[in-house]
């Protein structure tokens, strides 16, 4: 039977942009969003409700209608939340690319989420415009995002056009189906059977997000939240928890462009930052580093990991060099769960590599074995199932993979393989059913390389993707392709591997390098056994361990 939610909280039932907005009770005037690199720019309630009603009357003065989707391509920055908000209260649709992207991968985003105008920081300009006119998106539809008081390109406008067209309040919506039906992003997710789909993130997953994560240890949080966020803003890592919550909750947030080691840990201890949400490749950086000796980390009161799994003991290392006692917990989530679903509540400690001791409030779960069947109970193995307030409605316009992924009774499935533990009742991610590879906490998807791969018919038969372990106790893996050479041809690895680099992001690569076989191995059914490469490639590790 499933574990049904023992928390029951209530929920909002109005549009995000009122949601965001809809507390006072802190000074309207004292600034939320900071910029790390220039403390001069910063950006308070009332500043960024001015903002955003002037971006709803610029978005609508440039066409949008209502559910066409809008993309931001660009590194962090305090006013990408206000373009977000700006577009949503227009009655639009985020959907934030990565700033890696090729052209390849920016044309496959825009037809699948049906991109109807860009946002576009003017050194990503070039991608971007190729990708877009080859869709059909007229130049007009491409505003440059020149935060930095970079020169706009002759012929585009700078975004600050948006903001010259008067103002005018956001859509409204109190309707609760309506709410649960209505976009706020469209949040690319994995592509573990082909590229990548796009999660239809609703306005009633963002705010119940927002009010269960806020609410879960709100009377045990006896400081004022300082945080900083070098996460990107396209991930749903930061939609909603970075877009709208500090303007909710009134706590102040420091913004990264991109991350840099040494000044996020000076930002630390010069600004006491107090809560930290953490990527397991930011851990390891910081633990290993001799800046941990120059720059103190001891006004951390609570950090919270997620993305992929981390290892006990670099847990440990970090949270001995934050406050005495601060917890340092990790958590589990996913694109289609708004982020983190299963998790520890402040002041809940762990170290023992688990990713919580509970699942989100009015949220339920269950275990299926490989035929589905429930098999819901400690320390058994299946994979993890639920169902809540802030689990997606389904993938934009992928009914085949809707049906795949939701069963008859509403339980999304994950593809976590997890148990609960009988003796202390804590969630362990044990496996993932899919085949994902996690690089610098990042997805991989082997069906897009490997797709990818396949387009040089002349020259390539088959091929595999999988994913190798950079070191023990990291998390991170290199990406490596096993390649079946077309016969008569002799393609190279350097050619295999500029393959990839030329059309897709930088974290692709194949870093893990490329092997010729003969032939995939495969299934009577035809499915690949990655398993079987895997073993060979950790034997091989094995060897070069021992030389």
């Amino acid at each position: 039977m499933p574990w049904l939610h023992e928390d029951t909280y209530p929920l909002p039932e109005e549009d995000l942009v009122t949601f965001t907005f809809g507390n006072t009770d802190y000074d309207p005037d004292e600034p939320i969003y900071h910029d790390i690199d220039n403390e001069s720019r910063t950006i308070s309630w009332s500043q960024g409700r001015t903002l955003v009603r002037k971006l709803v009357a610029g978005f609508r003065k440039a066409g949008m209608k209502q559910g066409d989707c809008f993309s931001i391509t660009s590194f962090n920055d305090i006013m990408y939340p206000m373009v977000f908000l700006g577009g949503v209260g227009a009655g639009g649709v985020f959907s934030g690319t990565n700033p890696a992207y090729r052209v390849h991968e920016i044309r496959h985003h825009i037809r699948t989420a049906q991109v109807k105008l860009f946002i576009v920081e003017p050194e990503l300009l070039d991608v971007v415009l190729e990708g877009a006119t080859a869709e059909g998106i007229p130049v007009k539809n491409i505003f440059i995002f020149n935060v930095r008081g970079q020169a706009v390109p002759e012929g585009f406008r700078s975004w600050e056009w948006l903001l010259e067209q008067g103002e005018e309040d956001w859509v409204r919506i109190t309707d609760l189906e309506t709410l649960k039906t209505t976009d706020v992003a469209r949040l690319t997710t994995s592509g573990t059977t082909g590229l990548p789909k796009t999660a239809c993130q609703s306005h009633y997953n963002a705010t119940s997000y927002h009010t269960m994560t806020a609410t879960i240890s709100r009377d045990k949080i006896d400081w004022e939240p300082r945080n900083i966020s070098p996460l990107p803003m396209f991930h749903v890592a930061t939609v909603p928890s970075i877009h709208s919550s500090p303007l909710r909750s009134g706590h102040k947030v420091w913004i990264m462009r991109r991350f840099e080691l040494e000044t996020f840990l000076s930002a630390i201890e010069r600004l006491k930052i107090t809560n930290l949400g953490m990527v397991p490749p930011l851990v390891i950086a910081i633990i290993n580093s001799p800046l941990t000796k120059k720059y103190s980390l001891k006004s951390v009161r609570q950090v919270a990991a997620g993305a992929a799994p981390l290892d006990a003991n670099s847990q440990r290392r970090l949270q001995q060099l934050c406050a005495p006692g601060a917890p340092f917990t990790q958590v589990m989530g996913l694109t289609e769960t708004t982020s983190a679903i299963c998790l520890f509540y402040y002041p809940e400690s762990d170290d023992t590599g688990s990713v919580g001791s509970r699942f989100m409030p009015n949220t339920d779960v269950k275990l299926v074995d490989d035929e589905g069947k429930d098999v819901t109970d400690f320390d058994v193995r299946g994979e993890l199932c639920v169902r809540g307030p802030t689990v997606i409605r389904g993938y934009f316009n992928n009914e085949k993979a809707n049906k795949e992924s939701w069963d008859e009774d509403g339980y999304f499935h994950t593809g976590d393989i997890m148990y609960r533990d009988g003796k202390n009742k804590l969630w362990y991610i044990v496996d993932r059913k899919k085949e994902l590879i996690k690089v610098r906490g990042f997805q991989v998807a082997p069906p897009e390389l490997e797709g990818v791969l396949l387009e040089e018919k002349d020259r390539i038969a088959d091929c595999a993707v999988i994913g190798l372990k950079v070191k023990p106790g990291s998390d991170s893996e290199d990406v490596r392709a096993y390649v079946v050479r077309k016969p008569g041809t002799n393609i190279t690895e350097e050619e295999v591997k500029k393959l990839i680099s030329d059309k897709l992001a930088s974290y692709k690569r194949l870093t893990g390098g490329v092997v010729f076989l003969n032939a995939i191995p495969k299934s009577p059914t035809g499915k690949i056994l990655k398993r079987i490469l895997r073993e060979e490639a950790q034997k091989e590790m094995d060897v070069k361990a021992r030389l």
